[in-house]
């Protein structure tokens, strides 16, 4: 006898995905396994990209438009059957379990294992797959015209391992090639909707250390209309923007507000770094500053003007000297200064 629609519902409804995915055997790591087709994929789908939506009963992989589905198309693909087999298999031999009961469970195991990883290392991975996915700036392109604009040049961009997206789709599907979406959203990548987030913001400025390990990242539109103009990386900015010029060294270094002004001094031949905004300076970063005396180049407005003082006070009550740029009309900031001088 054929099963009717409200038992077909049932099972879609009753049973834990997940908990039916372990029972066909397939290997469960973080929410996500292998996909059933392994040679369509970078690796042979070394990183699992097969993602289960316990909550909504649903399964995807993000390479394969044809694995896809909910429980009973699981086991449809997995055991190789028509729908009413499946449908059987469900009915006689997959536990009967209440998918809020089981995803609690599921839910604590994730997170125990998200929590038994190293969550430094686990972004750091990721943003590296990204960045070296991506171009160094070509000449005679659009990002290379509006550094230009800017009075930042070639030998700056490059010393800085300035990147660009240079084809959105190619490096997304790549992303998710080795990496699940789960995973990707995780690290902040990609978005609630599934995709990459930076399609209008193309100009990729990293922030690396000593051994030129990126840690972090600014996301920058070239296209005037498009606002926000920068989106940052999700997560802690680590150090401040180029921190190998922080060397501990006798000298004079300038702290900008922004990486487009950082970069505009570094072509004029000074020593300098960047923080994100006015307002992401962090008390601890005031001891790479040993040895240096520092001209604060904010931006001179009111958030400018506020992040110089509260700055200020906390180098000099680490007994390190500052003092202000001071150059810069209202509204400006060092990249207006230097285009107009």
């Amino acid at each position: 006898m054929s099963p009717t629609r409200e038992e077909i519902q049932e099972l879609k409804s009753t049973l834990s995905i997940t908990v039916v995915a372990k029972r066909l055997g397939l290997s469960i790591e973080r929410g996500r396994f292998r996909c059933f087709f392994p040679e369509r994929h970078a690796h042979g789908d070394r990183t699992p990209s097969v993602s289960i939506n316990e909550e909504k009963g649903y399964f995807k992989c993000f390479v394969c438009n044809d694995v896809k589905g909910d429980v009973i198309s699981l086991v449809q693909i997995a055991l190789g059957v028509p729908f009413l087999e499946a449908v059987k298999w469900l009915k006689g031999d997959a536990p009967s379990i209440k998918r809020d009961t089981q995803q609690i469970n599921i839910k604590k195991d994730i997170q125990n294992e998200k929590a038994e990883e190293h969550p430094k290392f686990f972004k750091e991975k990721i943003l590296f797959d990204f960045l070296n996915l991506l171009s160094p700036i070509p000449l005679n392109k659009p990002a290379a015209w509006w550094l230009a604009s800017r009075h930042i040049y070639k030998p700056v961009w490059d010393k800085v391992l300035l990147r660009l997206i240079d084809d959105y789709h190619r490096v997304s599907r790549e992303l998710l090639a080795i990496h699940s979406l789960e995973d990707l959203q995780f690290a902040g990548l990609f978005n609630s909707q599934g995709n990459l987030r930076y399609g209008r913001h193309p100009l990729i400025i990293p922030y690396v250390d000593e051994q030129r390990r990126p840690f972090f990242f600014q996301a920058r539109a070239i296209d005037k209309n498009v606002t926000p103009k920068e989106l940052n990386f999700q997560g802690t900015i680590p150090f401040p923007y180029n921190k190998e010029s922080l060397d501990g060294k006798e000298g004079t270094i300038y702290l900008c507000e922004g990486a487009i002004d950082t970069l505009t001094l570094l072509g004029h031949g000074f020593s300098a770094v960047g923080i994100p905004g006015a307002n992401s300076f962090k008390p601890e970063w005031v001891k790479m500053f040993k040895n240096k005396k520092v001209i604060l180049c904010l931006d001179n407005d009111v958030a400018g003007r506020a992040a110089e003082e509260r700055i200020t006070a906390l180098f000099k009550e680490a007994g390190l000297e500052t003092r202000s740029f001071g150059l810069l009309p209202e509204g400006e900031d060092i990249n207006s200064w230097f285009s107009s001088h």
